[in-house]
């Protein structure tokens, strides 16, 4: 494994990311923002992985004021000609209680690594060169237990709640609000006709097509764990029966009965597991 920093100074993270692109199978990108300044600096690299069959989603925040629709509808675009490419969309943080969709995660791998980026670089020109940003880049193989770390931290990402997929119909209300704002400022946010346009795209969000967890979509400690869950009701102490197994494939885990739970209730928290009683699961 190693690891080092990008701040856009010494170096750019765009630099970095896309030499990975170009043998990149996997991509997956966990952001606030989306803008086509940045999306134009990849946009060349993404297109050609796509069509070698590469396999990419976009986890992107909505605001009304910097995801572009211009971004969602090229995604849109790309999956609409067959390309292996999904964008989800977090709705805007307007509903009560509703948590702030913020992070910043760049995952490219091939069958052998994977480069990673975790800091503050959103998917924007300034993000990815012209700021001044802080990101930790991790380049490691896929057999690492920190990427198999980091593949489940996306998949928290992504089955949460209020995660959708976007339909053309959405995009164009989107940007009906968004280009109002950009015109008027946040305060156009407090019009009534925006407000009813707003209300309407939460609505249709309960209906959109949402990612629905599988164990094809599993990667490293979560797909083993998942490999071996009984079809019947089971206790914890069930899956300790795997632990030298479990052993074998991350030999410098020395807590795997620790571990071993924590993946439970990961696989709980996507939705692929419940846990009725105190010391029971159940496989959904």
């Amino acid at each position: 494994m190693e690891i080092s920093f990008t701040d856009n100074i010494t170096k750019k993270l765009v630099d970095v990311l896309n030499p990975a692109f170009c043998s990149a199978k996997n991509i997956r990108l966990a952001v606030a923002f989306l803008k086509y300044s940045g999306f134009s600096l990849i946009e060349e690299n993404l297109s050609r992985r796509l069509e070698g069959g590469c396999e990419a989603e976009f986890l992107v925040g909505l605001d009304f004021r910097t995801t572009e629709p211009k971004v969602l509808r090229i995604l849109h675009k790309l999956s609409d000609k067959g390309l292996p490419v999904k964008c989800y969309c977090y709705s805007d943080p307007s509903i009560k209680d509703t948590p702030v969709y913020h992070p910043k995660l760049y995952i490219l791998s091939n069958d052998e690594q994977a480069v990673i980026s975790i800091g503050s670089s959103n998917l924007t020109r300034g993000g990815l060169r012209d700021n001044v940003e802080v990101n930790v880049v991790i380049t490691a193989g896929l057999k690492e237990e920190i990427v198999s770390d980091i593949y489940g931290l996306y998949n928290k990402l992504k089955f949460q709640q209020r995660r959708f997929e976007p339909d053309l119909e959405y995009i164009g209300k989107y940007e009906e609000v968004y280009e109002q704002v950009r015109k008027g400022s946040v305060a156009a946010l407090q019009g009534k006709a925006i407000k009813q346009t707003i209300k309407g795209l939460k609505q249709k969000e309960e209906v959109l097509p949402k990612p629905i967890p599988t164990g094809l979509q599993l990667f490293g400690w979560q797909k083993i764990v998942y490999e071996r869950l009984p079809l019947e009701p089971f206790r914890t102490s069930d899956m300790y029966a795997y632990e030298e197994e479990f052993r074998t494939c991350y030999p410098e885990n020395r807590h795997v009965r620790d571990k071993t739970r924590q993946i439970l209730q990961q696989l709980e928290a996507i939705g692929l597991l419940r846990h009725p009683h105190r010391d029971r699961w159940e496989r959904i």
